[in-house]
C-alpha cells in the first residue's frame, strides 16, 4: 500500500491510501481511498463510468469528508491503473466478481461500518447488478445517470451488436462524445488531458455487455429491497434518462428517492450546478446511515 502522486481530478483529503488486488481471471486491479479526519462513520464505494477512473470523483470526496465518510474507488479492469485490455470486457460476471473482491477488502479495513454503493453511468449499471446479487452486504444504493438505455443505439440494433460481438469482441466501432459529459469547459478539458482516461472507443465486447442489460436489470430491479437514491440530469445525451425513469417505475425498493436536475448534463457531480446533486447526495446518505 502506498500514497503516490495525486491523480488528476482527485480532491485533497486528510488521508489518501491505495493498493492493488487480484480480480477475476487473475487481472490486477487498482483501488484507492480517502479517509476523513478522525474515525470514519460510514463507507461509500465508488463504481465509475466508461473510460474514466476512480480518481475523477474529487467533488464527491470533498462533499462527504466533513461528514465522516470513508470513500473508496476501484478502477474497473481495462480502466485507469488497473490491468486488462483497455475498455474491454470478456464476461459480465468479471465486473461483479472484481467489485466483490474490492468490497471485501474495504470491509476488512472498516468492520462494522455501514457500506453504501454509488455508481455512475456504466458504473451505475454495474452497481445495480451488484446490489441485486449482494443486497445483504450493503446499506444503500445510489445511482447517478445509470446506463440503462441509450440515446444513440436503437433497441432493434442491440441483437445485431451482440452478434457482432461474438464474432469480433475486440472491434471498436464507436465511442462516447467527451464534450457532452459536462457544460463546464474546464471539466471537459481536464477529462481530455487526463492520461488515465481512455479516449478511444470501447470494444464491442464491453458495449454489447452493457446493452444486453438494458431490458434485464430494470425488470430484475423489482427484487430490489435496498434504500435507493436515483439522480439524473434531464439533458443527459450519453445515458438516456428513459432508463432511469423505467427503473423508477419498476424498482421494488420500499425506500426510493428520485431527483431530476433540470438542464444538467451527464456528470451531475461535475456540472457548474453540482451543488444541488451533491447536497442531495450528502443529505440522503446522512439520513440513511
Amino acid at each position: 500500500m502506498s500514497a503516490p502522486d495525486r491523480l488528476t481530478g482527485v480532491a485533497d483529503s486528510d488521508v489518501r491510501i491505495d493498493g492493488r488486488l487480484t480480480g477475476a481471471r487473475g487481472v490486477e486491479l487498482f483501488w484507492q481511498g480517502w479517509l476523513p479526519a478522525g474515525d470514519p462513520a460510514g463507507v461509500l464505494l465508488l463504481c465509475h463510468g466508461l473510460g474514466e477512473h476512480s480518481g475523477r470523483y474529487g467533488h464527491v470526496v470533498d462533499a462527504l469528508a466533513p461528514d465522516g465518510w470513508a470513500v473508496y474507488g476501484l478502477d474497473h479492469r481495462g480502466h485507469g491503473r488497473s490491468g486488462g485490455r483497455r475498455a474491454h470486457l470478456d464476461h459480465y460476471a468479471d465486473w461483479l466478481d472484481d467489485f466483490d473482491a474490492f468490497r471485501r477488502l474495504v470491509v476488512a479495513r472498516h468492520p462494522g461500518l455501514p457500506v453504501f454503493l454509488l455508481g455512475h453511468s456504466m458504473g451505475g449499471q454495474i452497481a445495480l447488478a451488484y446490489a441485486l446479487d449482494h443486497g445483504a452486504d450493503l446499506r444503500g444504493l445510489v445511482l447517478s445517470a445509470p446506463a440503462l438505455a441509450s440515446n444513440a443505439v436503437p433497441k432493434a440494433a442491440v441483437p445485431v451488436l451482440r452478434g457482432l460481438a461474438r464474432l469480433a469482441p475486440t472491434l471498436r466501432p464507436a465511442g462516447i462524445d467527451a464534450t457532452k459529459i459536462s457544460k463546464d469547459p474546464a471539466v471537459v478539458a481536464a477529462y481530455q488531458a487526463d492520461p488515465l482516461v481512455h479516449r478511444g472507443n470501447p470494444t464491442l465486447g464491453l458495449s454489447s455487455a452493457l446493452f444486453a442489460q438494458f431490458d434485464v436489470l430494470p425488470e430484475r430491479a423489482r427484487e430490489l429491497r435496498l434504500p435507493l437514491l436515483l439522480q439524473h440530469g434531464t439533458l443527459d445525451v450519453l445515458t438516456d434518462p428513459a432508463g432511469t425513469r423505467r427503473l423508477e417505475a419498476t424498482s421494488g425498493s420500499p425506500d426510493q428517492t428520485v431527483h431530476w436536475y433540470e438542464g444538467l448534463w451527464h456528470e451531475i457531480y461535475n456540472e457548474p450546478e453540482r451543488g444541488a446533486p451533491l447536497a442531495d447526495l450528502r443529505e440522503w446518505l446522512a439520513t440513511h446511515r
